[in-house]
């Protein structure tokens, strides 16, 4: 079941990078012979990633006439070697097109000043923020549920960021969004960090992805709901009168995955049906929508609350533990991996980036980088991308809100 499982996983995460990095090529006669034609294949939305010119053109030229099985087999096997030369080509140039930009870091002593709030900082895509952005000199709170990860996770945040500053300001504090009771006592507890006045910068960064079955909290939600979405809205809600009121950021950690959600709100837990990825695009698609209303509730309240949300790409973080499944898990955080953990995770290699290109975006936005006027919109490799038509849905923000409210028991007022 296991195996079974990860095959899965490798053909869904294939097709979100794909969705991703959409690459698409349409054919172009761009020279004519005499005795056939050369096509082009030109993306329709060009993405640098330095292939050949020479392997972007396939050949339909006819060959000159040759006699004897001996000569067809011959141009057989010279067209399988420029396809397959072609498709290897292909492969590795789309790894580097998945991959993104290079690790952005704001320089030392940028972000001097400024708190941070991550939440899901001990590891993945949430640990690597905290690190660069403390090495800018920004002062980061990181959420963790056990303490004991959290030691260990601020010892190495200060560690690295002792490389560029010599007072690196890094504290965790307990939060597990999935008990509104943590949830709600977190700002008293917040207000014990030393220096602590208010928070410039709100980083919703914790997740889990496809969970295989359907499991219930200690609330009575849905796993994924509480944890992607509702955890997330009340901890904003009750963060809110902390938020620097002469500017902030709300920065959500969505997914492209918000593409096949459904914004049916009736079935937010999983009530009528349940499956892991219908969850996850659901959970993210209300992530997108929680952005929308957040910032349109900001401009009509005269708030100075800058609501973000963007994809970090399919990136190799240990949030794959659900999908993969415990049995073939094995830690991607600079664990050594086996010969066979290697092959397995291969082709994932090549959809995917690294942690520290995947966080781009979300270190970017927390630097206040993108200038004022990004409210509410969706950032991929630290660019906007255009939103589609459910994610802009007005109505449906509306609904969620009401219904974040009511079942969390957290009314938010901005």
């Amino acid at each position: 079941m296991g195996h079974i499982r990860f095959k899965i996983w490798l053909a869904v995460i294939a097709s979100l990078a794909i969705r991703s990095y959409s690459f698409t090529f349409t054919r172009n006669n761009a020279l004519s012979h005499n005795r056939g034609q050369t096509r082009k294949l030109i993306p329709t939305n060009p993405i640098d990633i330095n292939i050949p010119s020479s392997s972007l053109y396939l050949s339909s030229q006819e060959p000159a006439e040759e006699d004897g099985e001996e000569n067809s087999s011959r141009r057989g096997f010279f067209l399988k070697s420029i396809a397959g030369g072609a498709a290897v080509t292909g492969i590795v140039a789309n790894g580097f097109a998945v991959q993104g930009p290079s690790p952005y870091k704001p320089a030392p002593e940028s972000l001097r000043g400024k708190t941070i709030v991550i939440t899901g900082g001990n590891t993945g895509l949430g640990f690597e923020s905290a690190k660069r952005l403390a090495a800018a000199g920004a002062k980061v709170i990181i959420t963790t549920r056990s303490p004991e990860k959290g030691t260990k996770a601020v010892q190495s945040i200060q560690k690295y960021a002792a490389t560029t500053t010599t007072d690196a300001d890094v504290y965790y504090v307990p939060l597990d969004l999935c008990d509104l009771s943590s949830v709600k006592e977190f700002p008293k507890a917040l207000q014990k960090i030393p220096g602590f006045k208010n928070a410039d910068v709100l980083l919703n960064n914790a997740g889990v992805m496809a969970i295989p079955d359907r499991q219930i909290t200690k609330d009575g939600f849905e796993r994924t709901f509480q944890t992607n979405h509702l955890g997330h809205f009340a901890l904003t809600a009750v963060m809110a009168p902390l938020l620097n009121p002469a500017g902030s950021r709300v920065v959500n950690v969505s997914s492209a995955a918000y593409y096949f959600g459904e914004s049916d709100f009736s079935n937010a837990n999983g009530e009528k049906s349940y499956s892991p990825w219908g969850a996850y695009g659901q959970s993210k698609l209300e992530n997108v929508l929680f952005t929308q209303e957040l910032h349109r509730r900001a401009i009509d309240s005269g708030t100075k609350i800058t609501a973000v949300a963007l994809h970090p790409g399919v990136v190799r973080t240990d949030l794959i533990r659900y999908v993969a499944g415990e049995d073939d898990f094995v830690s991607l955080q600079g664990a050594v991996l086996s010969q066979l953990d290697q092959l397995k995770l291969l082709p994932f290699k090549y959809i995917s980036k690294a942690v520290d290109r995947g966080a781009n975006s979300q270190i970017w936005l927390s630097a206040f980088q993108g200038g004022e006027d990004i409210g509410g919109k969706f950032f991929i490799n630290m660019k906007e991308t255009k939103l589609t038509p459910a994610a802009l849905d007005a109505e449906k923000a509306k609904e969620l809100w009401a219904l974040s409210e009511r079942l969390s028991g957290v009314e938010f007022k901005l």
